[in-house]
């Protein structure tokens, strides 16, 4: 009998070999590491694409795109991120890829989560087209850019609608239908306090981000976008909404009035006038004020996105002790919230960029609103496994307990797949300003450190100049428009 359960074990072990992913072990040490000091991202960028493939195809294709744009090869980009885009669209909506992975979370119940093929969620699929716009641009291609910027729209928008429906039907539901739905109903309360700590973690780092799934970077790069095109209306509508989950930033309440007024939008204008009087006397377009002048945009990303970490959480299952681990972010400070960065043009100083969002308060947010299909998925597994238990009790005995229950604990790993590559933070300053070539475009840091760049700046068009830090490392890029 004891021969059993050592064979139980092994094609458990198997089982797990077969499903593990060692995602993101490693990724400090060779993506992240040379990334931070300037290594060679050709390389890293050509091993991730190498693994573009199996149930981590659209993890690795967000990360190749990424590295490849940020040392300018922007077609290998576009190929990756086109290859992410692609795989998400066959995934389905959340309803449809439930379905497809059905048999994958069956394999999840018997080993950990990493057995379920990555889907990514809606804040990276809108950073995805968010970047892809910025492949076009290098092309000096405005029409692929604006498709790219619907696609990240219409992500947001979608999911915004979804989400919304989803608190529809939860309100609707009685108190006894979501005291049966709370996977943590049976648990001990010593169980309970400890998941509670860890989303009391995630809301402490998503902080005043309430949804996960719509970011003010995004509808700010499509404004500018749409302005680039010619398309004020379009570019209004967006930077308002950059405005509404960012309504501290001046430079988007400056954009916001300056459009309005140029289209007519009188009560709008009166509304923004009397919550940002501040911006109050940004003149309009076509005026005068901006005539002879280019438009400067500085997009500067700081540091790098959060990562998961794991919290393992002892189960009591019948036969014995199981366990759970959850993933959860733990809180950090943004490195934008400790560094004041000021803007220079030509030696002039032309105000300071403001946060526009916090890439990792999206990503723990996101994690919040999985969290209960997270849970609902660990006690399962943990009961699935404490069935294992008694059976390896009743037909092996002690020595088959054992290792059953080992190999139940040593299994149990927390899913901590994200994106890695992206940033913490996104800034943004905008500026009118005389145009040259080879202008000198300086960033200051409050803290220490200074960057400055040459860009071209035409009369009557935008440059968006698009800056990323990463530890010790800088990578710039000019998109002039068209």
């Amino acid at each position: 009998m004891a021969r059993g359960a050592v064979a139980l074990s092994a094609a458990l072990v198997l089982c797990g070999c077969g499903t593990y992913s060692n995602y993101p072990a490693g990724m400090n040490q060779t993506v992240l590491g040379p990334m931070g000091a300037g290594g060679d991202l050709h390389a890293v960028q050509a091993d991730l694409a190498s693994r573009m493939e199996g149930r981590d195809e659209v993890l690795f294709a967000q990360e190749a795109g990424r590295t490849a744009q940020l040392y300018g090869d922007y077609a290998a980009s576009r190929t990756a991120f086109e290859k992410a885009i692609a795989r998400t669209a066959a995934q389905g909506d959340e309803g449809v890829f439930a379905a497809k992975v059905a048999a994958q979370q069956a394999a999840a119940v018997l080993v950990n989560d990493k057995a379920i093929e990555y889907r990514a969620p809606e804040y990276e699929q809108a950073l995805v087209h968010h970047y892809q716009a910025l492949n076009y641009l290098g092309a000096r291609d405005l029409d692929g850019a604006g498709v790219e910027i619907r696609r990240a729209n219409r992500v947001q928008e979608e999911a915004r609608k979804r989400h919304e429906a989803e608190i529809d039907k939860a309100s609707a539901k009685s108190r006894k239908e979501d005291a049966a739905a709370d996977p943590l109903a049976d648990a001990p309360d010593s169980t309970r306090a400890a998941v509670a700590k860890a989303y009391a973690g995630l809301d402490e780092v998503a902080g005043r981000t309430k949804t996960s799934f719509q970011n003010a970077a995004t509808f700010f790069l499509s404004s500018v976008v749409w302005e680039m095109r010619g398309e004020r209306n379009d570019a209004y509508i967006d930077v308002k909404k950059a405005l509404e989950l960012a309504p501290a930033h001046p430079g988007l309440q400056a954009s916001a009035l300056r459009l309005g007024k140029r289209l007519g939008m009188r009560e709008d204008v009166e509304e923004l006038v009397r919550r940002f009087p501040g911006a109050a006397a940004t003149p309009p377009d076509g005026d005068g004020a901006y005539d002879g002048k280019a438009r400067l945009v500085v997009m500067l990303e700081e540091g790098h996105v959060a990562q998961k970490q794991s919290l393992g959480i002892p189960f009591p299952v019948s036969g014995g002790l199981g366990a759970i681990d959850i993933p959860f972010y733990s809180a950090t400070a943004s490195p934008a919230s400790n560094w004041r960065v000021g803007l220079d043009v030509a030696g002039r100083p032309e105000g300071s960029l403001a946060p526009l969002c916090r890439v990792s308060s999206l990503a723990a947010r996101a994690l919040s609103e999985r969290m209960p299909g997270i849970l609902a998925r660990q006690i399962a597994r943990a009961i699935a496994k404490g069935v294992a238990v008694q059976a390896a009790n009743k037909n092996g005995g002690d020595a088959a307990v054992i290792l059953v229950s080992l190999w139940n604990i040593a299994s149990e790993q927390a899913d901590l797949r994200s994106w890695l590559t992206l940033p913490d933070t996104i800034l943004s300053a905008d500026a009118w300003v005389a145009p040259g070539a080879a202008v000198p475009i300086r960033l200051r840091w409050a803290g220490g450190g200074n960057l400055e760049l040459p860009v071209t700046l035409e009369a009557g068009k935008t440059t968006l100049l698009y800056v990323t830090r990463a530890d010790w490392s800088f990578y710039s890029h000019a998109f002039v428009q068209p």
